[in-house]
């Protein structure tokens, strides 16, 4: 189970990395794509620490999902696309993320 939450959260993290990468690189310097890498590089610390077998992984992982979600709620509203269910979609998902980082 340790292996899945690894991988799903690399996936997700690395997702959002590139996701905020390509923000930046079309010169959108704003803060919440910034906010967005800084999540998704809290999110690869914390699998780090899950494979070091540290118990406090959850905290990264925590802020990491927190700062992704924030970001990507803030981007659909500011671009006027936003969509409910994708977003609800990534709340559960970072939800059972950090559940997992708890649990295991």
């Amino acid at each position: 189970m340790r292996i899945v939450l690894g991988l799903v959260s690399v996936l997700f993290g690395a997702l959002s990395l590139i996701a905020a990468a390509a923000a930046l690189k079309q010169n959108k310097r704003g803060l919440s794509h910034t906010a967005m890498a800084v999540g998704s590089l809290l999110l690869l610390t914390a699998v780090v620490l899950n494979i070091l077998k540290l118990s406090i992984d959850w905290a990264p992982a925590l802020a990491g999902c927190a700062f992704i979600c924030c970001a990507a709620i803030y981007n659909g509203v500011k671009s006027g696309s936003f969509h409910l269910l994708h977003h609800c979609i990534r709340i559960a998902l970072s939800a059972a993320l950090v559940a997992g980082f708890i649990l295991f």
